[in-house]
């Protein structure tokens, strides 16, 4: 211990002895440490952090599948299947995401809420910071409407407010009871996104509309999230047999909603968001890692060029060193003690710079209207990633220097017999390999990152079938202040007659979908002659419920038929316009007048009156899909967004909706505003972001690549003094000798761009699915 105490010592005074040295590496050092650490923060929390639930490994979610194996939400009546399974659960709670409007003095704002079971916070094993959480006595239908505010909103809206204990608010227009507030570092269910109140699901109260009490009623209708906890001795391999037991008796017993139904178990701590989300996470933080990887290893490249470099100073102070009888391991040891103590410096300074360029990265949200948390704080578990980086950072890549430094040409060093000569290019071979490495290094990422810029440019050039300029949209969802339906049709009706009116607007429509929109909206359909393929009892089918105009307003011509108009009432026989790949799909493009039934809750027939041509429904890349519009009159929704377009700036329209909005009911509350080109960065945001990051790690690589070529350039010129003077006293111009140092140094350039060239084409080869209009050798 005291050897390596001694050595540490003496580490620390060769580096202070060199602070422009230190400092150099140290900066090296941390920038990549830093990137490393910064992206680590970020895929640990979002894809490897536990959530904070007491004995987590007891927690599970569980989900409802249907003959496709999809992990998908249960209806109500099913979950009181599963939470009479007290064999295998302690207790089994669920949960629904939803929007709430919040009623204050300057009117009305959305906000985001979770109806959740009673038993939901005693199901987690969460406590409340303050007040009380959800229990038994707020389950009964009747019981008084109350709500658990989230620990982020009240610090945040409330300024940490002890007395909001008691207090109401007002929730979509209904007084509301604050009983606690939530769980510190708990924002709900789905990480990344911040829950503003938890409320009963079963009892709120006057909140508890028809609509949402048909909901849990209707075994058919499925949006809810489960959660339980296992008894103690249960596994969960255990709770999907007892599970796969359960939908077996639910098949038989309620074969119109249950036939073909299994039930998924998985550990909480394995879902981040979605099953089905998070198998593209995962290889997208793998992808990320990679290339912060080859950010530190150029960075660490240059720290064994920048050592092996000090090390060539050094080597009579080495060589005396043996002479008096150190053994070589001894100077190994103190020699990779510098490189340690380096890296870990640098170490410091990339957790300080990791801190920043977390957040950095984190300005760039998605454009949804859901407030998004990631807690980027730097707890036990980045420190002790950040400094495991460190330490084998500084072994690994200190250890071939210190070997070297450590076997030197004893005799000739003794007599000071050095220069160039007892080095020679044998000696520089491995630097050389270095800075051959980081340009090959740097020269990839730089290719992927104008692959993503070519990919972006690509998407942003696609088109998506409907018009992009010149328009803009709000979505209201009026259910959140109350309405009814007969309500929220004349509101609406004034609503679009308000803008339609308004300086510069052109046109004005309803929609309950935009295209290319976070929402997957579908209906089964069945239509007459077409055969079903044999494990399918009807076609799901995208479709959105419109107003008369929105196919003019959107620029969507109608290729045959017509448009929705006034008498397609409600009641009015059934009818729709489809999408031409729907038309060609099913009738051979000639689809007037041909029906079709739309399964649900009830079965309805209806007329296809008119083809529209198609538009991009999921994503920019798919190909045409069919797609199924239905009148607003005849499909009503609440939740609906209002389309205008313009022959101005289309910036002018977010406001002519606030202000028409408020005129009407200033309680209503407004869940978006955006132009359509913001619509579309929801699309953009994949390539936007991949390009960013790319750019700027690759410039980062560059530049430390540059850093490495420097160096070797630098050090190799310094050791070849008494040759270069040699040269010009025979006669060699400066000329020829800046023409010769560069012409080795573009040696090392252009070998490290072959190699780049080669590895680029073949990790190309992975990712161009995730790329739009790019082969893989593109």
């Amino acid at each position: 211990m005291d050897t390596v105490v001694q050595d540490i010592r003496y580490a620390i005074r060769r580096i202070r002895k060199s602070p422009g040295f230190a400092a150099l590496t140290i900066g090296i050092m941390g920038l990549g440490i830093g990137a490393n650490t910064a992206i680590f923060s970020i895929v640990d929390t979002v894809l490897f952090k536990p959530p904070p639930y007491k004995d987590v490994d007891q927690v599970v979610n569980i989900y409802t599948a249907g003959d496709d194996g999809f992990a998908a939400t249960s209806s109500y009546p099913d979950i009181l299947e599963f939470a009479k399974a007290t064999d295998l659960f302690e207790q089994v709670t669920a949960h629904e995401t939803t929007f709430l409007s919040l009623v204050q003095a300057g009117g009305a704002e959305a906000v985001v809420g979770e109806y959740v079971s009673a038993n939901y916070f005693s199901t987690l094993g969460l406590e409340a910071t303050r007040g009380r959480v959800l229990g038994a006595v707020d389950d009964p239908a009747d019981a008084p409407a109350v709500a658990v505010v989230g620990y982020q909103t009240w610090r945040r809206r409330y300024g940490s407010d002890p007395s909001i204990i008691g207090e109401t608010v007002r929730l979509n227009g209904k007084p509301v009871t604050i009983v606690g507030v939530g769980p510190q570092g708990y924002n709900g269910s789905m990480t990344g996104f911040v829950v503003d109140f938890w409320m009963p699901i079963t009892s709120t109260g006057p909140l508890l509309e028809q609509r949402i009490r048909r909901h849990l009623e209707s075994r058919a209708s499925r949006g809810t999230f489960v959660k339980a906890r296992l008894q103690p001795n249960v596994s969960v391999a255990q709770a999907q047999a007892g599970l796969d037991v359960i939908a077996q008796r639910l098949a038989s017993a309620y074969p119109e909603t249950n036939a073909d139904r299994s039930i998924l178990v998985m550990a909480a701590s394995d879902v981040r968001l979605l099953p089905f989300v998070d198998k593209f996470l995962y290889p997208v933080g793998a992808f990320l890692m990679v290339v912060v990887g080859l950010v530190l290893l150029i960075a660490s490249s240059n720290l064994a060029n920048l050592l092996l470099a000090k090390a060539a100073t050094r080597q009579k102070e080495v060589a005396i060193r043996l002479a008096l009888g150190a053994s070589r391991r001894q100077l190994v040891t103190q020699l990779l003690s510098e490189s340690v103590i380096l890296s870990a410096l640098g170490g410091v300074v990339g957790i300080a710079l990791a801190y920043w360029l977390a957040r950095l990265i984190l300005a760039f949200k998605p454009p949804v209207p859901v407030p998004i948390a990631i807690d980027l704080t730097i707890d036990g578990r980045v420190l002790a990633f950040a400094l495991t980086l460190s330490l084998v950072t500084g072994v690994l890549f200190g250890l071939v220097p210190a070997l070297k430094a450590s076997k030197p040409n004893l005799v000739p060093t003794l007599k000071d017999e050095g220069g160039s000569i007892v080095i020679g290019k044998r000696r520089l071979s491995f630097r050389n390999l270095l800075v051959v490495g980081q340009v090959a290094v740097s020269l990839v990422l730089l290719i992927g990152a104008g692959l993503f810029v070519k990919s972006m440019r690509n998407a942003s050039r696609i088109d998506p079938g409907f018009i992009t300029d010149n328009a803009a949209m709000t979505t209201l969802s009026l259910d959140m202040a109350g309405y009814s339906e007969a309500q929220s049709r004349e509101f609406y009706r004034e609503l679009v007659e308000r803008v339609a009116s308004s300086p510069g607007v052109s046109s004005v429509a309803l929609a309950d979908r935009i295209p290319l929109g976070a929402a997957i909206q579908f209906e089964d359909v069945v239509v007459d002659g077409f055969e079903l393929p044999p494990d399918a009892d009807a076609l799901q089918i995208d479709m959105a419920s419109v107003s008369p105009g929105y196919f003019a307003t959107l620029g969507v011509p109608l290729l045959r038929g017509r448009d929705f108009g006034d008498e397609d009432g409600k009641s009015a026989p059934r009818v729709a316009i489809v999408s031409e790949t729907m038309a060609n799909r099913f009738w051979g493009g000639d689809a007037i007048g041909h029906t079709l039934r739309i399964e649900g809750a009830e079965d309805v027939s209806v007329t296809v009156v008119g083809v529209a041509r198609d538009t991009k429904v999921r994503t920019l890349g798919e190909a045409p899909r069919p797609y199924l519009y239905l009148p607003f009159a005849q499909e009503y929704s609440p939740f609906m967004t209002v389309v205008a377009r313009t022959g101005a700036d289309p910036g002018s329209l977010l406001e002519v909706f606030r202000r028409e909005i408020r005129a009407i009911d200033a309680n209503v509350p407004i869940l978006e505003t955006k132009t359509m080109q913001q619509h579309l960065g929801l699309m953009l945001f994949a390539p936007r972001m991949g390009a960013a990051l790319l750019s700027a790690f690759g410039i980062l690589a560059m530049i430390l690549a540059s850093l490495g070529l420097y160096g070797i350039i630098a050090f190799d010129v310094s050791n070849r003094t008494r040759e270069l003077g040699i040269r010009v006293a025979l006669g060699a111009k400066y000329g020829d000798i800046i023409r010769m140092v560069m012409r080795e140094g573009m040696a090392l350039v252009g070998t490290g761009i072959a190699i780049g060239l080669v590895l680029a084409a073949a990790l190309t080869i992975p990712v161009s699915g995730a790329l739009y209009g790019i082969g893989s050798l593109a």
